[in-house]
C-alpha cells in the first residue's frame, strides 16, 4: 500500500512517501501535488526513507514536483534513498537533476 506524508516549516516543505510509487499510486498524486504547490516554501525535501520501490510514472511525479519547486525559486533534495531506489534514479540520470542528500 502506497502512502504520503507532507510535513511543512517556515523554510520547508517535506514530502515523504512510503511503499512502492507506481503508476497506480501517481493516480492518487494530484492531490498531493496541488496541496505541496499551495504550501510553496524556499526548499521541497524528498524523504524517500520509506520509499520500497518507484517506477517511471514515479519519476514523472519527482519531477513534477521539482518542476513546481523551481518555478517558484526554490530547490529541490531528495534524502534518504534505499539501494534500490538509488539504483533507479542513477539509471536514469535524476542524480544529474537533483540534489541528493
Amino acid at each position: 500500500m502506497f502512502k504520503v506524508n507532507i510535513r511543512h516549516t517556515e523554510n520547508e516543505v517535506v514530502v515523504a512517501p512510503q511503499g512502492e510509487l507506481d503508476a497506480i499510486a501517481t493516480t492518487e498524486m494530484d492531490d498531493v501535488l496541488t496541496r505541496v504547490t499551495r504550501l510553496a516554501r524556499n526548499r521541497l525535501v524528498l524523504d524517500c526513507q520509506k520509499l520500497e520501490y518507484i517506477s517511471s510514472s514515479g519519476l514523472r511525479f519527482f519531477l513534477l514536483l521539482k518542476k513546481n519547486s523551481d518555478q517558484k525559486g526554490g530547490s529541490a533534495i531528495v534524502r534518504n534513498m534505499n539501494k534500490n531506489v538509488e539504483d533507479i534514479f542513477r539509471l536514469c540520470g535524476f542524480h544529474h537533476i537533483f540534489d541528493i542528500e
